[in-house]
């Protein structure tokens, strides 16, 4: 069932839903570009195949406006300094 929320400002509301998408794993970034603005980042995940030879397979591809990543860069130290003080 969809998930439904509200983000955004009061005069400009943005009505969220999730339908549940697939959380990959990644295990290291592939690809972080910038060009007129957007940055674009791949995250790709270790894998083995059948010879047992080491793969990485790209699960994810993020193009975002400059400001979206940089929120992005501020939303995880939020989260390291939460951390952090946690661990006190």
């Amino acid at each position: 069932m969809p998930v439904v929320g509200k983000s955004g400002t009061i005069k400009k509301p943005v009505v969220i839903f999730d339908e549940g998408a697939p959380n990959p794993y990644a295990n290291f970034i592939t690809e972080l570009a910038e060009e007129d603005g957007i940055v674009r980042v791949g995250f790709a995940t270790l894998t083995k195949s059948g010879d047992g030879q080491l793969i990485a397979m790209t699960v994810v591809r993020l193009h975002l406006k400059k400001e979206a990543a940089w929120e992005l860069c501020r939303g995880l130290r939020r989260m390291e300094d939460l951390v952090k003080r946690q661990k006190r």
